[in-house]
């Protein structure tokens, strides 16, 4: 068994159970990871989308094949509710880990919104016959202003767990998110997080966007340890392509690159009124 791919399962497995690492989007992933920019299932405004959309991601983690990874996110809205759904892969043979998550969004007045979601994990890594599951929930809440959004998020409630190699029960810890995002014109605003991880000390995200037209450029920084992330993107009338960049010292960078679809639907032909 060659030594560089043990060592990667281990750093892997570390990663998941000391952070519970979660593979954002593209754009997410370039804004300090603030949940507020993130464009699939985990965005507190998932109650505002107007069409149904598709969005993936493809990344890698310091230029290592083993930890590369891949999401894909779904929104649909209904009348009164929507739908979001997302599956993400991480890992490779001696190590991989699959998530699906659903999250339903509705808006109970004209400031405040709540959502609720559930995620299912499977695990596998080296030695392990069958693959681990483990079942969460999360719960959002989200109350906009005219010109400021306060948001709250509450992840891995209620988890399962998975067993352990040693016949352990393990369990994700529980995340709490405390958020406002500032919107000083319809082009740019900014982000500030404060999130702990069980019984962590408290963590801190910022991210800034900013549109120019159809570019837009993304920036943020999370920490400790301090990790500054920065992206651009393309927007069109139903595409939008995204790159995003992070910097882990001692590490490297972890690369996303990302691709958005939008259905809008035609506006009916009207027919010209005769005179």
């Amino acid at each position: 068994m060659k030594l560089i791919p043990v060592f990667i399962a281990f750093f892997s497995i570390s990663v998941f159970n000391g952070s519970a690492e979660t593979i954002h989007n593209c754009v997410r992933a370039s804004t300090g990871e603030c949940i507020v920019y993130d464009v699939g299932a985990g965005n507190p405004r998932l109650c505002d989308a107007q069409a149904c959309r598709l969005y993936a991601t493809l990344g890698n983690h310091y230029l290592a094949h083993e930890l590369s990874h891949s999401k894909l996110e779904a929104v649909i809205p209904a009348r009164t509710l929507v739908f979001a759904a997302d599956m993400e892969w991480f890992g490779y043979a001696l190590y991989n880990r699959l998530r699906t998550h659903c999250a339903l969004s509705k808006r109970l007045s004209g400031h405040c919104a709540i959502g609720v979601g559930f995620r299912l994990a499977s695990l596998h890594y080296e030695g392990k016959e069958n693959r681990n599951l483990s079942l969460a929930e999360d719960i959002t809440f989200l109350f906009q202003g005219k010109s400021t959004d306060l948001y709250a998020k509450g992840e891995n409630l209620f988890d399962t767990g998975w067993q352990g190699i040693c016949g352990e029960r393990l369990k994700e810890p529980v995340r709490t998110t405390l958020g406002v995002q500032f919107h000083f014109s319809e082009s740019v605003s900014c982000a500030i997080e404060s999130y702990w991880e069980g019984d962590r000390n408290l963590f801190g995200r910022f991210g800034t966007l900013y549109d120019i037209g159809k570019f837009q450029l993304r920036c943020g920084v999370t920490g400790p340890p301090i990790v500054p992330s920065f992206g651009c993107g393309f927007l069109g009338k139903n595409f939008r392509l995204d790159l995003s960049s992070r910097w882990i010292r001692n590490l490297g960078y972890a690369l996303d690159c990302g691709i958005g679809y939008t259905f809008i639907k035609k506006e009916s032909e009207v027919p010209p009124i005769n005179e």
